[in-house]
């Protein structure tokens, strides 16, 4: 099993955050690479979704499943990918007038060891890549593009 973390300061309540990230199909709006959602209804512990992603021109589609849903402070939703188990936890912390969002990433591969290592460290990066993406996804659509 490995686990990759990403962090944001956002710039909006607690309440807020907890809205944008349980509107599932509203997604495509605000987390770039994100083409469309499906949701078997709001978001709560069973609800089924399917995300459909355009990355450098690559189609693909990932069914997720909300197993554990406590508004408004924390998530896990839980994917496959072929042999690899993907735990996403979101949790919401307040830090002042604003929220501390993390998300963490935990991938366990169903290949035997030692391949089974091998393939969770090669899916790795891709994994610190969509955690990142999606908390600085969400601090943007509070607090806009930083300066440059």
């Amino acid at each position: 099993m490995r686990r990759v973390v990403a962090e944001a300061l956002v710039g909006a309540s607690r309440a807020e955050v907890w809205q944008l990230l349980d509107d599932l199909e509203d997604m495509p709006r605000w987390l770039p690479g994100v083409r469309a959602v499906a949701s078997s209804g709001p978001a709560r512990n069973g609800t089924l979704y399917r995300v459909r992603t355009s990355v450098l021109g690559l189609a693909r589609a990932r069914d997720w499943e909300i197993r554990d849903h406590r508004p408004p402070a924390r998530q896990a939703r839980v994917a496959r990918d072929g042999a690899l188990e993907l735990t996403l936890v979101l949790a919401l912390d307040v830090r002042g007038s604003g929220t501390r969002v993390r998300a963490e990433l935990e991938l366990r591969s169903a290949l035997a060891a030692p391949l089974g290592a091998v393939h969770e460290l090669v899916a790795a990066p891709c994994a610190v890549a969509d955690a990142r993406r999606l908390v600085g996804a969400v601090k943007r659509a509070f607090e806009g593009r930083p300066r440059r």
